[in-house]
């Protein structure tokens, strides 16, 4: 009967002679699974049937009912479901099903015994060949899935084979101790570059300027996710950012990606920061005005993707109304440094950074953790010809002031205030026209080339110098500051940030 389900006298006719074989051998690989598949459910249903005697699940898929009026013993009037579902309204299928050979021999081992004075079956085997093939599913399997500590079994089962886990903020994923990792560094685009800690790519995808491709949040064994790594990841998904969880020797990965330097297991793939190259910057008709025009250079269709062609920057007026302040970068190779002057010069207000010369340290990774992720939101210029941008700005109403050490005949200032009668240091014209302050680098200064086109040079005088000596005045000859810290502070003299007062909160008693 089952050769002739699986497998039609007409196609038996039309297949060729030399396919018989193939069809014989497929026959019997059919065959050897349905014992297979026999063996399995009657040990099943076995299991069920001795220990759930009164559970009707098993009882279910026994379609003969004389059988199952012998079974059910003093409990006539009730009725498998599955003998239900089988009888429909064809009386011809039903008498096939008691003719036939094959389910009279599967229906044996039907026993009874007596508990508290009423008969229960022990086992019942049983199997419908006809609906096997119809829809492939052994009854006794499915019966078997209904009982109550069997389940539990199965459910485990499956949750092993499948890797099954409840996710969570700590742990979203499942962690993994061996874990498949690349033999080199996956870049998702040429171009991309990585960057790590955990405020730089905070700032990176909140800021949006890049484009983003990977994040990659690092989680070792017995490990809760820290609350930052939970709301980056969070963060990272809200924004449609693919997020990969590393396990394992990752570590290793995330180590190459940053180059050996701290990451915090948190490292980001993007594509570089956005530099729009000028020529010059334009007029500022006003003090009133909310931006200043800068004139675009020439870029490729590459490049101005990735940076734009906006040629209009924001004049950052909160505490009040002035014209821009922006900073010239010339020769800064310390990649701290650099970091350093950018965080300051964001934190302070500066418009924008402009970065001149091919001496300067590169906009790398390590600038931008330095930054503390400043970087992100600031404005970046370049420019190629600094002589001629010089001249083209000047030319349009702007000053430049070259950073230097104070020399001889210096005169002093105070920005903070406007000097009286008697007060020997000079009024001053800083922050009455637009401004750049540039800076030169941590040994040499400024170029002589850009130092030659300032309008004034500024310095900040040591306090344990002399106006006449000098440097020679101090036994300990500082004569100078870290250019991160120069800059900062002429920023704030150009920028005139006020300072903020407030009482201190009273002491909490316990």
């Amino acid at each position: 009967m089952l050769k002739h389900a699986l497998i039609s006298p007409r196609q038996l006719i039309v297949l060729p002679k030399h396919s018989l074989h193939y069809v014989s051998i497929r026959q019997a690989s059919l065959n050897s699974a349905i014992e297979r598949g026999l063996r399995k459910s009657r040990n099943a249903e076995d299991f069920g049937a001795k220990r759930y005697p009164d559970n009707d699940r098993y009882k279910s898929g026994i379609r003969d009912t004389k059988l199952w009026n012998d079974i059910k013993g003093d409990r006539p009037d009730v009725e498998s479901p599955g003998v239900r579902r089988w009888r429909g309204t064809d009386d011809s299928a039903s008498k096939r099903y008691h003719n036939n050979d094959r389910t009279s021999k599967v229906r044996r081992n039907v026993k009874t015994k007596k508990d508290k004075g009423e008969e229960r079956p022990a086992e019942a085997d049983y199997f419908d060949e006809d609906e096997f093939i119809r829809t492939g599913l052994f009854p006794s399997v499915i019966r078997f899935r209904g009982g109550p500590s069997v389940s539990r079994v199965i459910e485990s089962r499956r949750i092993r084979r499948k890797g099954h886990h409840k996710p969570t903020d700590q742990e979203p994923e499942r962690v993994k101790m061996e874990v498949k990792v690349p033999n080199k560094i996956p870049y998702s685009s040429p171009a991309s570059e990585f960057v790590y800690g955990t405020n730089a790519v905070e700032a990176a995808i909140r800021c949006g300027r890049r484009r983003m491709h990977v994040l990659y949040i690092y989680q070792a064994i017995d490990e809760d996710l820290s609350p930052i790594k939970i709301s980056l990841r969070k963060l990272a998904i809200s924004s449609g950012l693919r997020v990969k969880m590393a396990f394992g020797r990752w570590s290793e990965l995330l180590d190459k990606m940053s180059g050996g330097r701290p990451h915090n297991g948190v490292v980001l793939e993007v594509s570089p920061l956005p530099q729009l190259p000028v020529t010059a910057f334009r007029a500022v008709e006003s003090i009133k005005q909310s931006h200043f025009g800068v004139d675009l250079g020439r870029q490729s269709r590459e490049e101005a993707e990735v940076n734009g062609t906006n040629n209009w920057i924001k004049i950052n007026s909160q505490y009040r109304k002035r014209y821009p302040v922006v900073l010239l970068l010339d020769g800064i190779v310390d990649t701290g440094n650099l970091g350093a002057i950018i965080r300051s010069a964001y934190f302070l207000g500066i418009d924008a950074i402009v970065f001149a010369g091919r001496n300067s340290a590169p906009l790398s990774p390590v600038a931008m953790k330095a930054s503390a992720g400043a970087a992100e939101n600031m404005a970046l210029l370049t420019t190629s010809n600094e002589v001629a941008f010089i001249k083209q700005s000047k030319a349009n109403g702007w000053r430049f002031y070259a950073a230097d050490a104070p020399g001889l005949g210096s005169t002093l200032v105070d920005p903070s205030s406007t000097p009286t009668a008697n007060s020997e240091l000079e009024p001053h014209t800083l922050g009455q026209y637009p401004s750049v302050i540039m800076m030169g680098s941590e040994s040499n200064g400024l170029s002589d080339h850009i130092k030659t086109h300032a309008d004034s040079v500024v310095s900040i005088p040591g306090a344990r110098h002399d106006s006449i000596l000098g440097v020679n005045s101090d036994p300990a000859r500082v004569d100078s500051l870290n250019v991160s810290v120069a800059a900062a502070l002429l920023m704030e003299m150009f920028l005139r940030i006020p300072i903020a007062l407030s009482e201190v909160a009273p002491k909490r008693s316990h």
